[in-house]
């Protein structure tokens, strides 16, 4: 069956090209920007990372990019006819294209691409954009039947009414057309959990602060779950009714064009683009938490926590990743989550060596001195999502390599958890220099520091990375995340560890971790830490 629609969908892409030419495949959703299950690229290449791009030319050669995260995952995922371009670390999708492909080759895009890249990809090829089959654009990871609602008063107390007026206060705008689905569940209130690892549901925003009229634009589906919600000065109207409404509106209109797609641009008769000043103002506040929230995420916290202890006195020889995530997430559930933030990923030994592996080995089998890695999260009532990392040793005697690599990457964590270091990229190299020396004996830390974390589970601001320019704000939540994977050939031993705590800082630029969950005694070469390493690790005890 999936080879049939794979065939399918390569004829319908090699009809549109001529020789020469490329296509974009399509891999994100036109509301979620993530990658889903049943998208152009998943079907004709077979990769489920939640990024990466890929291009198809007329006799139907794909090739597939993705940045050091997936270099592993890709080669076990991909039809072996694909072809696979692996990024180096910080290399962008745009400018591994140009380095591939010369300038002003023919690439058709779908008019569903966001703006912005359109203008980018404009700048350097020669686009033809072209309408997606409506059967190729379908997310099968949607979820028609989940009502959307509003969170209970007492997690987000600041509500519409309030974030208008300081937005108004805050934006030199008349009206406003806002996409991004993380804003719009900030400024609304509103979560659903209508596709796989979002509280985020489809959905436009219209604000007019001239006639004070706000229309929240909702498809069929959302329309129908949402009839008993009432929410002071917002309209709820059908998705349908948008094209209509915006082409009559003669006024200027501001909008990201980071957030809009070409076809929704092209609707609009008087567009007015924000500066970077500008777009950056709702993100920001979204991204600073009030106090309720704060606490609602350390309640959250702790239920996750709650969970992976379960979880881990469950751990016996015998049992399969594909069993281990099942165990893990019925845990999950117990403890109060309403569903996984993201795609959990496990990985037993060799496996862990692989940033986002999720393909769940039914062959791979947990035993006596294994190594297990846990990356998990889950929404709760409040529709946040929750993230935290553990690596695990099954056995009581750890080969000493693993300890030592698990201490290095313990201590790159708390080096940046115990600095008033705001700056996202100065932190962001200080553990990058700190765990550097390692690549000599074949491990490498090579992704970013840490994300941002909101109603999804990456939502920046912060980006904490080398080629961030965020200064990190009190009360903005965000990810610390070190880790280390590849192979030592004089152990021989392929692994990865990976360490990860979502925290806050005070006003004083404290940084308090989310979780309490401890780290992996076992694993933990004492002699390697300082006092203040050693003091600090006391606060990781479960409650």
């Amino acid at each position: 069956m999936i080879k049939d629609k794979r065939k399918v969908q390569i004829e319908f892409y090699k009809n549109i090209l001529k020789e020469g030419e490329l296509l974009l495949l399509k891999s994100s959703d036109e509301f979620f920007n993530n990658h889903y299950i049943s998208s152009p690229l998943n079907v004709l290449t077979n990769f489920s990372g939640s990024e990466g791009e890929a291009v198809i030319d007329k006799n139907g050669k794909i090739t597939i990019f993705v940045d050091t995260r997936y270099h592993i995952l890709v080669e076990k995922q991909v039809f072996v006819d694909v072809e696979i371009y692996k990024m180096p670390l910080g290399e962008t999708f745009f400018d591994a294209f140009k380095r591939k492909y010369k300038k002003d080759t023919i690439l058709h895009v779908a008019d569903t691409i966001k703006l912005n890249d359109y203008l980018k990809y404009d700048t350097y090829f020669d686009l033809r954009k072209y309408k997606l089959k409506k059967e190729f654009n379908k997310n099968s990871d949607f979820k028609i039947l989940k009502k959307i609602f509003q969170i209970d008063k007492k997690i987000d107390t600041h509500c519409f009414s309030y974030k208008l007026k300081k937005l108004k206060s805050l934006l030199n705008a008349e009206r406003l057309l806002i996409f991004d689905l993380d804003i719009i569940s900030y400024l609304t209130n509103l979560r659903s959990f209508q596709t796989n690892f979002s509280s985020n549901f489809r959905s436009i925003l219209y604000i007019d602060f001239a006639d004070n009229t706000n229309i929240l634009f909702l498809d069929k589906r959302n329309r129908n779950g949402a009839k008993n919600l009432e929410i002071e000065e917002l309209e709820i109207k059908s998705l349908k009714e948008f094209d209509r409404f915006i082409m009559e509106i003669e006024d200027k209109i501001w909008l990201d064009a980071d957030d809009i797609t070409l076809k929704n641009y092209l609707l609009i008769k008087n567009p007015v683009e924000m500066d970077k000043k500008q777009a950056a103002i709702l993100p920001l506040h979204a991204s600073i938490k009030p106090k309720s929230v704060i606490e609602h995420l350390l309640e959250a916290s702790k239920r996750l926590d709650y969970a992976i202890a379960e979880f881990k006195s469950k751990l016996k020889a015998g049992l399969s990743e594909y069993e281990l995530v099942k165990i893990f997430e019925d845990s999950l559930i117990k403890n109060g989550a309403k569903v996984p933030s993201f795609k959990t990923i496990l990985a037993i030994d060799e496996n862990s060596a692989s940033i986002h592996y999720s393909s769940y080995d039914k062959k791979k089998i947990l035993k006596d001195e294994s190594l297990i890695l846990l990356d998990c999260g889950g929404y709760y009532e409040g529709g946040f999502a929750t993230d935290i990392t553990r690596t695990f040793y099954f056995g009581k005697n750890p080969n000493p390599y693993y300890k030592k690599i698990y201490t290095h990457v313990l201590k790159a964590f708390l080096l940046a958890f115990m600095s008033k270091e705001n700056n996202a990229k100065k932190l962001d190299l200080m553990v990058r220099n700190y765990l550097k020396p390692f690549e000599k004996e074949g491990f490498f830390f090579n992704h970013g520091l840490g994300h941002g974390i909101g109603t999804s589970c990456h939502q920046n601001p912060p980006r904490l990375s080398m080629t961030s320019n965020d200064i990190i704000k009190p009360y903005q939540t965000h990810s610390i995340e070190p880790g280390l994977y590849g192979t030592n050939l004089e152990n021989n031993l392929t692994f990865g560890i990976r360490i990860e705590n979502c925290v806050y800082n005070d006003i004083d630029y404290n940084k308090i971790s989310l979780s309490r969950f401890p780290f992996e005694e076992v694993l933990t070469d004492y002699s390697l830490l300082d006092d203040k390493e050693k003091e600090a690790m006391k606060y990781w005890v479960l409650k």
